[in-house]
């Protein structure tokens, strides 16, 4: 029987919302980062989700957390959002600032 890895769907979800979020943002131009950062608790619910999906599908114990994917999941957050804060910073500090640097 396949084992079920418990986080792979939540990375792939999570992976695929906010690439389209931050495309919104590039190219339309319609959503800010601070709306984008308020959309990160969904990542903990989707994996809520999943852990309860996973559990009352398969009681049995044949699920596993991946690990792997779940690290991947959270660094790959932090890192949007450190480049999200540096794009900001960009745009938003005077240039005059920048010289002095």
């Amino acid at each position: 029987m396949r084992q079920r890895r418990i986080g792979t769907v939540t990375l792939g979800l999570t992976l695929v919302a906010f690439g389209v979020l931050f495309l919104v943002h590039i190219f339309g131009g319609v959503l800010d980062y601070i709306l984008i950062f308020h959309f990160w608790p969904a990542i903990l619910v989707v994996l809520g989700v999943e852990i309860l999906f996973y559990t009352l599908i398969s009681p049995t114990g044949n699920e596993k957390y991946d690990f792997g994917a779940l690290v991947i999941l959270f660094l790959l957050t932090g890192f949007t959002m450190c480049m999200a804060g540096a794009d900001w910073l960009l745009t938003n500090v005077p240039e005059n600032v920048w010289i002095h640097w």
